[in-house]
């Protein structure tokens, strides 16, 4: 931080105290309305800049899961969301045309909170492929994916960006799965993994598998953190 921004930063930690001691000489809260700002400040609630003066929110991470046709062939997004909501993540499940609507919703969270803000996103089949599609226009807003997760994609596609991990759960196979390629300049990870060896498994029940749950489960605690209930990164990592 340079001298100049350390004096107005200091400045407006000031006017903050001093409107708070004010406050408290007329509703007789006393020091506990100045301490209670004191904290916030340690907390980092109050975020406000001395350039911008702009409040930036603390959000918490979000994860997405799209299903494929016709909204009812991939139930197996409802059964991961229950798992990860048991472990304390705010999981909530769409119909895979509902891309545009959540990738613009994580771009106004992000710019909300900084570039802080946190978001996965999970497809299965038509799902998948709305996960790439919807990575990407994340990425021309200028915004990030923490983890994006593809269940057998059902065409081929490049990720330009808005991502920073992308796997690919998928069948070479099935008569379905293809893989997803990154384009030039993509500077992320991407993670093609090829489960033609799992003859338990097809295209229409890939996205129920238990096993690839817990992986993904273990994938977003990396990629976001552990949830915020006891126990769960053990469970994740059965």
């Amino acid at each position: 931080m340079s001298k100049r921004a350390a004096i107005a930063t200091l400045a407006l930690s000031g006017v903050l105290l001093a409107g708070c001691q004010t406050r408290a000489q007329t509703d007789g809260e006393g020091g506990q309305t100045l301490q209670m700002a004191r904290d916030a400040m340690v907390r980092g609630d109050l975020l406000s800049t001395a350039t911008t003066g702009r409040r930036v929110q603390q959000i918490a991470p979000r994860i997405y899961l799209l299903r494929g046709l016709a909204n009812v062939f991939s139930l197996g997004m409802d059964d991961l969301a229950d798992k990860l909501r048991a472990r304390g993540y705010n999981a909530t499940v769409h119909e895979y045309g509902a891309w545009p609507s959540i990738a613009a919703e994580i771009l106004a969270n992000q710019r909300a909170s900084g570039g802080r803000h946190q978001a996965v996103v999970i497809g299965h089949s038509l799902g998948a492929n709305a996960v790439t599609d919807l990575a990407n226009a994340v990425g021309q807003g200028g915004g990030s994916l923490a983890l994006a997760v593809a269940f057998d994609p059902t065409v081929r596609q490049q990720l330009a960006g808005g991502t920073r991990r992308y796997i690919n759960l998928y069948q070479s196979n099935n008569g379905w799965g293809t893989t997803v390629a990154a384009a030039p300049g993509f500077r992320g990870r991407v993670d093609n993994i090829d489960l033609r060896g799992r003859g338990n498994i097809s295209h229409f029940n890939i996205d129920k598998d238990p096993g690839l749950h817990a992986q993904v489960i273990s994938w977003i605690g990396q990629a976001v953190g552990g949830s915020r209930r006891s126990g769960s990164r053990q469970d994740a990592a059965r």
